[in-house]
Formats: structure tokens, sequence, C-alpha cells
């Protein structure tokens, strides 16, 4: 664990006298040398939205796009395919698998200056990696976030490595506080730039601007919160006055013409009620016209199919009479056919009947 020698970067940890919580490592630079800008790195287990914002694929409120053409990117890999690999090389090492604290996978947060260049940053990974044995995958070059200062932009300039912080087999490498304090030389020596204070409010890394970016936000919502309850209270202190006015002196002309308002909308208020009460009956009405137009339907469609069977039916009995002799044209004979199959007479008649009707619809005499 590295948290004996690493720079907390959590806004609970920083001081507002600009020091930091008592883990950042003393960075003074040698007496007499020519002022130069200052660097410093600060790492921490990488987090979830690290490549979001590395690679800028979500808005940020301290970033000025128009800016953001000066950054420069670095990647041979992804951190979530990094962490597969690293996980699988701990369990073919180790049959087990990797704990969830674990942190296999540190992020670097660099201050840089305006004419830092990739070049620069990737000789620091480099020896990293040869005096170390920590592997940089990705490196970000950010020169369009800061703030805005008595109307003067503040620029934040800095750099972002992501490290496998690992062995072969998938095991954390173990740096101690004199590690880290070689890095902060190799640092400085590969950027060019003097060894800064980590806790210098210059030089703040990117999360410690965050967090005090949102220690301002909170601020001015407890400002606004209570300008808020401030101006409620003096409304409600008006409030209380005119109500007692309103009981010495009487209504007021104002007064009456709110009852007659608040009278009127009540009446509106209850034919709204009446007109919404009666749409609802049409509404119901004519659904159950709907369902009687469809029954009735159904019964006719019903009835055209008993009619259709019937004339079937009466076509075959002709038919079948025919083959014995018998003519529907003599009266003797129907009258015989009546007699003898009743049935079969009525479901004539019943066809005779429909032709009929066919024939006055045909002629413009039906209903």
């Amino acid at each position: 664990m590295l948290t004996s020698h690493l720079c907390s970067m959590v806004i609970a940890h920083y001081n507002p006298k600009g020091l930091c919580a008592g883990n950042c490592i003393p960075l003074t630079p040698p007496p007499n040398t020519a002022y130069m800008s200052a660097t410093s790195i600060n790492i921490q287990p990488v987090k979830g939205g690290s490549e979001i914002h590395n690679f800028r694929e979500k808005e940020l409120s301290y970033v000025r796009s128009e800016l953001s053409h000066l950054n420069e990117s670095w990647t041979i890999d992804s951190i979530s395919s990094r962490l597969d690999d690293i996980k699988q090389r701990y369990q073919n090492a180790t049959g087990q698998r990797m704990q969830k604290k674990a942190t296999p996978i540190r992020e670097g947060v660099i201050v840089i200056e305006s004419g830092t260049s990739m070049d620069q940053l990737r000789d620091f990974a480099t020896r990293c990696e040869a005096e170390f044995g920590i592997k940089a995958f990705q490196i970000h070059m950010h020169k369009d976030e800061g703030h805005m200062n008595s109307k003067e932009w503040k620029p934040n300039l800095h750099a972002h490595i992501v490290f496998d912080w690992t062995q072969k087999n998938g095991k954390s490498i173990k740096l101690n506080r004199q590690d880290m304090t070689k890095m902060q030389t190799m640092l400085s020596e590969s950027l060019g730039m003097q060894r800064g204070k980590s806790s210098d409010r210059e030089h703040l890394n990117a999360i410690q601007f965050k967090a005090e970016q949102e220690v301002a936000k909170i601020q001015k919502l407890q400002k606004e919160a209570k300008s808020i309850e401030v101006t409620k209270s003096v409304k409600s202190t008006v409030f209380k006055a005119s109500e007692r006015i309103r009981d010495f002196v009487g209504a007021s002309v104002n007064d009456k013409e709110k009852d007659a308002l608040r009278a009127e909308n009540k009446a509106l208020t209850a034919k709204l009620e009446k007109a919404s009460s009666d749409n609802r009956l049409l509404n119901e009405n004519l659904k159950r016209e709907g369902r009687e137009n469809q029954s009735n339907k159904t019964e006719l469609n019903r009835a055209r199919e008993i009619n259709k069977s019937l004339r079937e039916y009466v076509t075959a009995i002709k038919k079948e009479l025919k083959g014995f002799g018998l003519s529907f044209e003599r009266e003797d004979q129907k009258q015989a056919i009546k007699n003898l199959f009743p049935n079969v007479h009525k479901a004539m008649d019943f066809d005779s009947q429909k032709q009929n009707q066919e024939q006055n619809r045909g002629r413009g005499m039906s209903r």
C-alpha cells in the first residue's frame, strides 16, 4: 500500500492554508536556483470514469472547448482490457481470483507547463518502467481546463499517466518513500521543470481542483438558500401584518373584488365538472350503441347464413321432387306437398318471399 507516502487527493484532506494532511513528500528546490515552473506527481488508484474524463467524452463545466485541440493523448491499451489481462495473469500465477480491493491500475496526475511535450512525458514513463517496473499504457495532456479568477482565465495545465502497477504474476509492485522521492526527481528531469511542492495552490492536481470547485458550488448554494429563507421570513411577516390590518379595518374594495372572482371561479368550476360528467355519459352511450350495433351486425350475418342454408335446402328439395315428376306450377301438387311436407312448404314460401323482397329492393320499393 502506498497510503503512507502518497498525497491524498480527497478534498477532506486538503488544508485551506495550502498544506497536505501529512502524506505529501516535501519537495524543496535547491537554494539559489533560477525560477522555473514547478512540477509534481500525485498517484492514486484509477477511477471508473478516468477514460471518460481523459478522452473528453463528457462535457465539463471547467473545460474550454476552444482550447481542447491543444490536448494530446498516447494510448496502447484500454483500462478494461488491461485490467482483464492483469486478473488473468494473477489467477494463472496464484490459482485465485484477484481481490476486489486490489489496485493494480493507478493514475498519476502531473503538473505541466504550456511547453511540455508528449515526448517528455513518454521519456518519464520509460524511465519509470526501467527503474520501478510500472508500465504506462495511457498518457493524456490537458491544456483546456481551468477557472475564472477575477475575470481572468486561470489554466490548470496537467497530464494523466495511467500505469499497470503489477509484476508479471499480476501482483502489485511495492514502492517505498524513497522510490517515490526518486520518481519526483526523475519527473522534474524529464520535463525540465523544478521539483515543486505538491501542495502548492498554483499547481493543484485535477482532482483537488474539481473538489475546490464543488466546495465553491456548495457555498454558493448555501448562500442562495439563506437568501430564500430571509425572503420567506419577510413575506410571512408582511402577510401576518396585512391580516391584522384587515381584521381592524374590514374588507377592502380589492378584497370584495377578489371574493367576487372566487365566486365566479367556483361557478365555472362547477360548470366544467358538469360538462365533464355529461361528456363521460355521452361516451358511455356511444360505447353502448357501438356494442348494440355490433350485436345487430352479428344477428344479421347469422340470418343471412340461415337464409343461404334454406335456399340451398329448397333448391335440393325442388330438384328431388322433380325427379318424382312433381311440378311446382300446378296448385294441386303444391297443396299436396304442403300437406305431406309442411316444413318444406314453409321453406319454399320463405324463399319465395325473400326473392320478392330482393326484386322489390331492386325496384326501389323496399324500406
